[in-house]
């Protein structure tokens, strides 16, 4: 009887978007198991199923770039940098293989799943059509996944066998455009034969919402490539003229997510900070929060992440911490309330320090999807406060320090010149006077692997994002309007009464900062060589104003924007598709690099 090897641990499966019943996933796992075994009993299915789902490159927390568990997508976007100078994951090149994604192996496991239910006995025709459904979506999402990186690849349908002739086995590149029309197909083909909801017990597994969600999303990415890309090698990479379709298909899909009434933007707390903040912390709670289409659930200890633990600021770190500082062109971006530009009121009309009477007054009025997303000088943050100073001016002299314990003054008016949380030139402080708020726990302080926030893979805020742009490239402004302003209702920040594609595009930088869409969606404009080329992004250091005989926590700030004490980085032209691992290209001789590389 042939075996097939999977590990299928507990581990592995509490890794599911799209879980199994909770007595199933209790149950003792097994390392090997037969065909027999296997496809003989519904609870058998559901643990390949499990398996399967458990391999999606979500883009979640637990997506380390080269391996480093430090590095962040964010911090490869104009988004963020990274604090920690060591690894030269970031500094200063980006990318050649930073998102590297070439699994076919796991696109032969899911095949090898599609091929063999159709014959499973003890299992319904009805169960036989909806394991094979989210089979189908699953390989849908892995070949998004491999597309989305290197353009065209291997289309892989069926499972490969060795007939004593390697030729056979090596298969060349497809285009680009047949991989993504064949992940519309595939997605046309199953919608209806996913459910609309799940009952309590399955409620994480993939529905027709959450194919409708990534079919909208893959096909803006094709529509964007189609209008702002090159094609070359044939057409391996690059799409020809045919945006307009794909716009239609992203909007049409979008379209079918609005009007099913199943889903609205996540308003559960007046507080519209708190609201913005709370929408990702509850995305498991289905229940509560209809914004959420598809997620990614942790559950620790078994299975859980190190977001908090990597990223907590200086003063509230278990150990690393610190790792992604938001940029001060990220923190321009998010508006005023008043629909007023973001930048910072740093200088008056004639060019001098504004006086502040603390640090987080600089921050008022900002846009409460910035404050739910940035920890800035000041923020309240788990039962205390960012402490974020660089120094102490006295008579207008600087004083600051190269740590966090060099003080001034004397006394009981003495002070650290630097904050708690820094920022600091070197070491793991801050370098850019942020820290990173959204996803964080904003109770406990957490060990590697003891973070449970999930990871919302598709939400309708996206949807509506992703219906805006595809309307605003189709020409219907109204509709992108309509969405866009849902959207700014929603965060409490003025609405529009007109609209551009460069506004659309920028509440998509806003509303879904550090999803793992931005360095996507700069590649898929092909802007990225613009914004990231040579590019250095810019830190905000506030400085306490001295003034003798009074209490420093009387005293008030200045701030000063300077450049973050970080290299300059490179983005070629070959970075808008990743390299193909050069083991691969060994292995079969009909592959194609990229090119460039």
């Amino acid at each position: 009887m042939r075996k097939i090897h999977k590990q299928i641990s507990l581990a592995l499966l509490l890794t599911l978007s799209a879980s199994c019943n909770k007595d199933f996933l209790e149950r003792k796992a097994q390392d090997i198991i037969s065909d027999d075994a296997a496809y003989g009993s519904v609870s058998g299915v559901q643990a390949l199923t499990a398996n399967l789902y458990s391999r999606m490159q979500t883009e979640a927390f637990d997506y380390w770039v080269e391996g480093n568990q430090a590095a962040f997508p964010s911090q490869a976007s104009d988004e963020a940098v990274r604090s920690y100078s060591w690894g030269a994951t970031l500094d200063p090149i980006l990318g050649d293989e930073m998102f590297a994604w070439w699994q076919y192996n796991y696109v032969r496991n899911v095949n090898d799943f599609i091929e063999k239910i159709p014959d499973a006995p003890n299992i319904s025709a009805e169960q036989k059509a909806g394991f094979l459904a989210e089979a189908r979506f699953v390989r849908a999402f892995y070949y998004f996944s491999l597309v989305k990186r290197y353009g065209g690849v291997p289309l892989i349908t069926k499972v490969q066998q060795y007939n004593g002739d390697p030729e056979a086995l090596k298969v060349p590149r497809n285009k680009e455009q047949e991989v993504y029309d064949f992940i519309a197909s595939e997605l046309d083909a199953i919608t209806d034969q996913l459910p609309e909801a799940y009952n309590a017990d399955n409620r994480y597994r993939a529905t027709r919402y959450a194919a409708l969600a990534l079919k909208c999303r893959a096909m803006l990415y094709a529509a964007s490539i189609a209008k702002y890309g090159s094609v070359q090698l044939g057409g391996v990479v690059g799409i020809a003229a045919n945006a307009n379709g794909y716009w239609q298909k992203a909007y049409d899909a979008a379209q079918k997510i609005i009007s099913s009434g199943k889903f609205q933007l996540f308003n559960g707390n007046g507080d519209k900070t708190t609201n913005f903040q709370q929408l990702f912390i509850t995305g498991a709670d289905l229940d509560k929060n209809k914004e959420v289409i598809f997620v990614k659930t942790y559950q620790s200890p078994d299975l859980a992440h190190g977001f908090d633990f990597y990223n907590a600021p200086q003063s509230f770190k278990v150990d690393y911490g610190c790792a992604t500082n938001p940029t001060l062109e990220l923190v321009e971006s998010f508006e005023y309330t008043d629909g007023s530009p973001g930048k910072l009121k740093v200088k008056d009309a004639t060019g001098n320090p504004i006086v502040y009477n603390s640090t987080a007054d600089l921050f008022k009025d900002k846009d409460p999807r910035f404050l739910a997303s940035i920890l800035y000088p000041g923020a309240p943050w788990q039962g205390g406060v960012v402490e974020l100073r660089r120094g102490v001016i006295d008579n207008g002299v600087q004083f600051t320090a190269a740590n966090l314990t060099d003080t001034y003054g004397s006394g009981a008016h003495s002070i650290p010149r630097v904050g708690k949380d820094g920022p600091l030139l070197s070491g793991d402080p801050t370098k850019t006077g942020f820290y990173v708020k959204k996803f964080m726990d904003p109770v406990n302080r957490l060990a590697d692997g003891r973070s449970t926030t999930p990871w919302i893979v598709f939400r309708y805020g996206e949807v509506l994002l992703n219906y805006a742009e595809a309307a605003i490239e189709l020409g219907k402004t109204a509709e992108a309007l309509g969405a866009i302003n849902l959207l700014r209702d929603r965060a409490g920040i003025k609405t529009l009464s007109s609209i551009t594609r460069d506004q659309v595009r920028h509440e998509r930088q806003v509303e879904l900062a550090f999803e793992n869409h931005r360095w996507w969606d700069i590649c898929r404009w092909r802007i990225a060589t613009d914004l990231l080329n040579n590019t250095q992004f810019h830190a905000l250091y506030p400085w306490l104003m001295w003034e003798n005989g009074k209490s420093p926590a009387d005293m008030k700030y200045t701030f000063q924007i300077v450049p973050a004490p970080k290299n300059t980085r490179t983005f070629l032209s070959r970075m808008y598709y990743q390299r193909i691992p050069t083991g691969e290209i060994d292995k079969n001789s009909n592959l194609v690099q990229n090119p460039g590389f």
